[in-house]
C-alpha cells in the first residue's frame, strides 16, 4: 500500500492508458466490420473520378471549337445574304412580267394578243424594221416589201392570229406572259434601229407553254438539243422561258439590243454570221514620203468594206420563278433537327432574315411545352 501511495502518479497514468487502450480496442472491434465497405466505397469513388476525367477529355478544346463554329456561322450568313441578293437581282421582281401578272380570263388574253399583232407590226414599220419574206408565195419584182407578208407576221405567235383554241386558264396565262415578253424584245429591237440602216427580223421562236399550245405552235417552236448546257434552269429550282430572236443588221444594232437586256433577261448564246451579200470596194489614198520633203500624188488601193451586215441569232432566257423559300426550308429543318436557338437567331440576323425570329420563337416555345 505504501508503494501505491508513493506512486500515485504512475498508477494514474497506467489507469488512463488502460482506459484508452480498452476504448480504442472497443472502437477497433466495432469498426472492423465496416472497413471493407469503406475501402470498397473509396475504390468506387476513384472509378467515378477517373470516368469523369475521361469524359472531360471529350470537351477539351471546346472553346476553340466554339470560336471556329462562330466564324463558320458568320461565313454561312454572308453566303446566304449574297445568294439572296444575287437571285433577287436575277429575278428582278419589280420588272418581272410573271411576278406582276394580273389574272385575266382566256378571252381577255386573246383580245390582248389580237391588239398586240397590229401594234408590233406598226411599231416595226415606224422604226425601219422589215420582216422575213421567205414564206412569201410570190416574187417581188420591184424590191418593195410585201404588205401581205408584213400583215401576217406573227412574232412567234403566228398560230393565234385570228384563231384561239380552248386553252386552260393556266396555259392561257403562260401564253399571255410569253406574248408580253416577246413584245418587250421587239420593243428593244425597235430601240436599236435607226433611219440609216434597216433591220430585217428573221425569226422569233419560243417554247410551247402546254399541251394545247404544242399542237398549234407549228414553225414558231423553239427546239435545241443542247439547251441543258446553256440554260440556267437545268441547275434546279429555277423556272424560265427560252426564246430565239434572229435578225439581220449591223453590229451597232446588236450592241444596242444587248445593252437593253437586263434581268430577268439573260443572253445565253449569240451566233453571228457575216452576210454573204456584203461587198467590198477599193479606194486610193495618197501616202506621202517622209524623206522626200514633198507629198506624193500616187497611192495604193485600200479596201473599204461596204454594206457590212451580219445575221445575229440570240438565245435568250427569261427567269420567271426561283424556288428558294428559305423560311420553309428552315422551319422544315426545325421539325427534324434539334437546333440551338441562340446561334440560329444570330445567323438569321447576320443573313438579313431577322424577321423570321418571331416565327422561330413560337416554334421553340411549342417545343418546350411539349
Amino acid at each position: 500500500m505504501n508503494f501505491l501511495k508513493h506512486n500515485k502518479f504512475f498508477f494514474t497514468l497506467l489507469f488512463l492508458f488502460l482506459v484508452l487502450f480498452i476504448s480504442l480496442q472497443f472502437i477497433s472491434c466495432n469498426s472492423g466490420d465496416n472497413l471493407e465497405e469503406i475501402i470498397s466505397s473509396i475504390n468506387s469513388e476513384e472509378q467515378k473520378a477517373k470516368s469523369l476525367r475521361e469524359e472531360l477529355l471529350l470537351y477539351e478544346g471546346l472553346s476553340e471549337d466554339a470560336k471556329l463554329a462562330t466564324e463558320d456561322l458568320i461565313t454561312l450568313s454572308t453566303v446566304e445574304k449574297d445568294q439572296h441578293r444575287f437571285w433577287n437581282n436575277i429575278l428582278n421582281p419589280s420588272e418581272n412580267i410573271f411576278t406582276n401578272w394580273k389574272n385575266k380570263s382566256p378571252e381577255s388574253i386573246n383580245a390582248d394578243l389580237t391588239r398586240l399583232y397590229s401594234r408590233l407590226r406598226n411599231l416595226c414599220k415606224k422604226n425601219n424594221i422589215n420582216f422575213n419574206q421567205n414564206e412569201s408565195t410570190g416574187g417581188n419584182l420591184f424590191g418593195v416589201a410585201n404588205q401581205a407578208e408584213e400583215k401576217k407576221y406573227g412574232f412567234g405567235l403566228s398560230s393565234y392570229d385570228g384563231f384561239w383554241p380552248s386553252f386552260s386558264k393556266n396555259e392561257a396565262k403562260l401564253l399571255g406572259i410569253q406574248s408580253k415578253i416577246i413584245s418587250t424584245l421587239i420593243e428593244y429591237l425597235t430601240e436599236s434601229s435607226n433611219g440609216e440602216h434597216r433591220i430585217k427580223l428573221l425569226t422569233v421562236s419560243r417554247e410551247p407553254v402546254g399541251q394545247e399550245d404544242s399542237q398549234h405552235i407549228a414553225g414558231d417552236q423553239l427546239t435545241s438539243p443542247n439547251f441543258a448546257d446553256k440554260l440556267v434552269r437545268y441547275n434546279g429550282g429555277i423556272k424560265s422561258f427560252a426564246f430565239v430572236i434572229k435578225f439581220k443588221g449591223h453590229t451597232s444594232h446588236a450592241r444596242s439590243f444587248i445593252n437593253q437586256l437586263r434581268p430577268p433577261f439573260l443572253v445565253k448564246d449569240l451566233i453571228v454570221n457575216r452576210s454573204a451579200e456584203s461587198t467590198a470596194s477599193f479606194t486610193t489614198q495618197s501616202t506621202p514620203n517622209p524623206f522626200s520633203g514633198q507629198s506624193s500624188d500616187s497611192g495604193t488601193p485600200l479596201p473599204i468594206v461596204q454594206n457590212v451586215e451580219s445575221t445575229f441569232t440570240f438565245l435568250i432566257e427569261y427567269i420567271y420563278e426561283i424556288e428558294r423559300d428559305f423560311e420553309s426550308f428552315l422551319v422544315g429543318s426545325l421539325k427534324s433537327i434539334q437546333l440551338i436557338e441562340e446561334p440560329l437567331q444570330k445567323f438569321l440576323e447576320l443573313s438579313g432574315n431577322s424577321k423570321m425570329n418571331a416565327r422561330l420563337d413560337k416554334i421553340f416555345l411549342d417545343r418546350e411545352i411539349r
